[in-house]
C-alpha cells in the first residue's frame, strides 16, 4: 500500500491543518454620492469549500494536482510548530520502516491539536502501516467526519478496507474518490477491479 504522498512535508499531498471558515459578513461603509468606497482589501482567498468544488470539476491532472497543493497547504496553515515536527518525525519513522513509532509521534501530535482532520487522517496513516486497519478505520472516521470531501482521506479509506478484505466497503469508498476528483489516473481499471472484487462477474 502507496501512503498518499506521506505526512508531512512537500508535494500535492502535504498535510495541513483545517482553515478557520467563514468571511466577515458586516457591511462595508456606505456608498458616498453614489460611489459604492474602495475597500483598500484585495480579494478573498479561496475556502477550503471552494477549492474542493473546484477540485470536483477539474478537467485535467495538471488542475487537479495544483488544487490539491493549494488544498493541502490550507490545511497545514493553523498547524503549531512542535505539531509540525511530530508530523515530520512520524515521516522519518515511516521511511524507516518503524510504523509504531510513527504512530506515537501522531498520538502526540493529537494531545496538542485534536481538532484538525488531517492529524487523524495522518494517523490512519501510520495506524494503517503498522498493520492495524480497524485502528485507520477509527481515525478515519473523525477525519471524513470533519472533512467528508477530503479525497486523501476517502482513497487511505479505500486502501484501508482492502487490506481488511471488505470489498464493499472499498468499492463504496472509491466511489467517493472518482467523484471527488474525476482526474485519478486509471480510475476506469480500478473501478471495474473494485467492482468484480465486490460483487463478482455480472450475470
Amino acid at each position: 500500500m502507496v501512503l498518499a504522498a506521506g505526512l508531512m512535508g512537500s508535494g500535492p499531498q502535504a498535510h495541513a491543518a483545517l482553515p478557520s471558515h467563514g468571511v466577515d459578513q458586516h457591511a462595508g461603509p456606505a456608498a458616498v454620492n453614489g460611489h459604492a468606497p474602495a475597500t483598500g482589501k484585495a480579494e478573498a482567498e479561496p475556502s477550503l469549500d471552494d477549492l474542493e468544488t473546484e477540485l470536483a470539476h477539474a478537467s485535467n491532472v495538471h488542475g487537479a494536482r495544483d488544487l490539491l497543493t493549494r488544498i493541502e497547504q490550507i490545511r497545514q496553515k493553523d498547524l503549531a510548530p512542535t505539531t509540525n515536527l511530530l508530523l515530520r518525525r512520524a515521516q522519518d519513522d515511516l521511511d524507516a520502516q518503524r510504523p509504531l513509532d510513527a504512530v506515537q509521534d501522531m498520538d502526540d501530535a493529537l494531545l496538542l491539536q485534536p481538532d484538525v482532520e488531517v492529524l487523524w487522517r495522518n494517523r490512519a496513516q501510520a495506524r494503517l502501516a503498522a498493520a492495524n486497519p480497524d485502528g485507520a478505520v477509527a481515525d478515519l472516521g473523525v477525519a471524513l467526519h470533519h472533512d467528508g470531501r477530503d479525497v486523501t482521506a476517502w482513497k487511505i479509506l479505500e486502501d484501508t478496507e482492502e487490506q481488511r478484505g471488505d470489498w464493499q466497503a472499498a468499492w463504496k469508498a472509491w466511489q467517493h474518490v472518482v467523484q471527488l476528483d474525476p482526474t485519478i489516473p486509471d480510475a476506469g481499471h480500478e473501478t471495474e477491479r473494485l467492482r468484480l472484487k465486490a460483487f463478482g462477474q455480472p450475470t
